[in-house]
């Protein structure tokens, strides 16, 4: 009798020790593919600020283009940015109304339009804050 039971500890402990083999794979895969979905997220939000600061871009051109004709306010400003037909890369939604522009962008896909001093700077705001590059724009 003793040796079924010192048959049934060994047998036991091979069966544990195999389930924490596997459980070390199965964690060890698991922290590969989250590292991985990490990255993809990093690359999939840097890609989306290029696209605001090409928003930005597009929106600093027009006024510019706007201003070789005639001085415009903020409002000018925001009216023509509404009216481009850009959209929010962040929620894919089309940026068609003034909120999309405020003079302070607190929100991924806003675009910051602030006039000061006759000169107007254009900011896009990304996935971590203000976009680096500020355009500038001037008759």
């Amino acid at each position: 009798m003793k040796n079924k039971k010192g048959f049934a500890i060994i047998g036991l402990l091979l069966a544990l020790s195999i389930i924490g083999v596997l459980a070390l794979i199965g964690l060890r895969v698991y922290n590969v593919d989250q590292q991985e979905k990490t990255k993809s997220n990093i690359i999939l939000e840097k890609a989306k600020d290029v696209l605001v600061q090409a928003n930005a871009e597009t929106i600093q051109s027009l006024i510019q283009a706007e201003l070789a004709d005639k001085d415009i306010n903020r409002d000018d400003a925001v009216y023509i940015a509404q009216n481009t037909g850009l959209y929010n890369p962040f929620n894919e939604a089309t940026m068609n109304t003034s909120e999309w522009f405020p003079e302070n962008a607190n929100a991924p896909g806003e675009i910051q339009i602030t006039l000061i001093g006759g000169i107007f700077y254009i900011q896009g705001y990304g996935a971590d804050g203000l976009l680096p590059d500020i355009l500038t724009a001037r008759r």
